[in-house]
């Protein structure tokens, strides 16, 4: 029995021995299960480049890259220019008496994002058919181009005269606001 016993530990000691002696365990990489070109989670970035997605699934494979690339564009335009314009509506009214009364509370916002620039020079860098019909396509805007297209606008940019009325205008308010805080300055008084 005492031999059983001495060759069962005996054992147990070598299995543990070559069980911390093997190589770790495997560290579980987690994979990307959704299918999609890696451009569209990770988008690449650079000094020198502006990089767009874009997807489309229309009812033919060219009608699908063509809106997909429409839509990368639209996303280098709006990383490039995007005006955010936001409205909030908030409405309360309490009516009643006592412990008999009625809260009536009305939240709404809108936001809307407006892109409005000129792309010359933005071209696909990699376009990536999908199992259901649709097309991912990643487009890329180098810094080159983007330099191009500003300075063509610098050279089409001419001041005009409403411009520079404008610009007298806002002149004068600010000359006024000044005159009013030296003469008039705001004393604050707590309330009685």
């Amino acid at each position: 029995m005492k031999k059983i016993t001495i060759a069962l530990l005996v054992i147990m000691v070598a299995l543990f021995a070559m069980s911390c002696a093997s190589a770790p365990a495997p560290v579980a990489v987690e994979q990307d299960k959704s299918g999609l070109p890696d451009f569209v989670l990770n988008p690449p970035m650079a000094t020198d480049a502006i990089y767009g997605v874009g997807f489309a699934k229309q009812s033919t494979m060219a009608l699908s890259i063509k809106v997909a690339e429409t839509n990368a564009r639209a996303d280098i335009a709006s990383q490039i220019e995007t005006t955010i314009q936001e409205a909030i509506t908030a409405y309360a009214q309490e009516a009643g008496v006592d412990e008999n009364t009625q809260l009536i509370s009305f939240v709404e916002t809108i936001t809307r994002q407006i892109t409005d620039t000129t792309l010359s020079g933005a071209t696909p860098k990699s376009r990536v058919p999908m199992d259901d019909g649709g097309v991912w396509v990643l487009m890329v805007y180098g810094k080159d181009a983007l330099i191009d297209s500003f300075e063509d606008v610098a050279e089409g940019f001419e001041r005009n005269e409403d411009a520079a009325f404008a610009e007298f205008k806002a002149a004068q308010a600010l000359e006024k606001l000044d005159y009013q805080l030296a003469n008039n300055p705001t004393v604050s008084q707590p309330v009685k």
